[in-house]
């Protein structure tokens, strides 16, 4: 698809332009540009409006966000109406906020920080602590350009795709083996 990569990139940086009013709705407006491209040539005034509901108030997990990016540009290039997009778009906030905290915050990063120091205390050479770090990034990585992906995918039956998902089935596994892996650290 035209414009991925760039929307990819961009998804990188989606807190950049974080604030208040609209948490990370600019970041994910700058993101779903390069997507959005398309539909200029096709119906300017619908790109117009378009663009202006993907910079709206938006706040869920940045790693996951390119699941509703994607979702929104499929529905927008399905010519759904623009008050089922918003909708849409409101709707995914708190389950990719809740999905990619107890995946990322709550299990991922206790469980490489945990190995980690247990490593380290092991007496293992601090550079090896670098391939945790570098398998950390690799799933982020990963992550952001499958749930980009799978949004444009599924547009707005995005719920349904999510919920078939690895994220579903891993999300709660991740918080168990962090615990796992912090109470071993402990002692």
């Amino acid at each position: 698809r035209r414009g991925l990569w760039r929307s990819y990139c961009r998804l990188l940086a989606v807190q950049g332009a974080w604030n208040y009013e609209r948490m990370t709705g600019i970041g994910l407006g700058y993101a779903a540009e390069p997507l959005l491209a398309d539909l200029k040539t096709a119906d300017p005034a619908r790109h117009a409006e378009a663009q202006v509901r993907s910079v709206e108030y938006f706040n869920s997990h940045p790693y996951l966000a390119g699941l509703a990016l994607g979702a929104q540009v499929r529905a927008e290039d399905e010519g759904a109406p623009g008050e089922l997009v918003a909708r849409l778009r409101t709707a995914l906030t708190s389950p990719l906020g809740s999905l990619g905290d107890q995946f990322f915050w709550a299990g991922l990063v206790p469980a490489v920080m945990g190995t980690a120091v247990t490593v380290l205390a092991l007496g293992a050479p601090a550079p090896l602590v670098w391939i945790g770090v570098g398998g950390y990034a690799g799933v982020r990585l990963w992550t952001g350009y499958w749930a980009l992906r799978t949004g444009l995918a599924s547009g707005p039956q995005i719920s349904a795709a999510v919920g078939h998902s690895w994220l579903t089935r891993w999300a709660p596994r991740a918080g168990k083996a962090a615990g796992f892996i912090i109470g071993v650290m402990l002692p």
